[in-house]
């Protein structure tokens, strides 16, 4: 539950990235209104990967 705040966050600080990875790539980033969902979608699949890899080491 805590990862999608901090995504929402954390896509936000990440404005200049977006920016550059829409001028390198082509592929729409940003918008009038802020960062394309996919973005907020790839940053939340991100902290939940992490978190779910951090568990299993954590266990052992």
């Amino acid at each position: 539950m805590l990862a999608l705040p901090v995504a929402f966050v954390v896509t936000f600080l990440l404005g200049p990235f977006w920016d550059w990875f829409e001028r390198v790539s082509g592929i729409e980033s940003l918008g009038h209104s802020g960062p394309a969902d996919w973005c907020f979608v790839a940053i939340y699949s991100g902290l939940v990967s992490v978190f779910v890899i951090w568990r299993r080491f954590r266990k052992r």
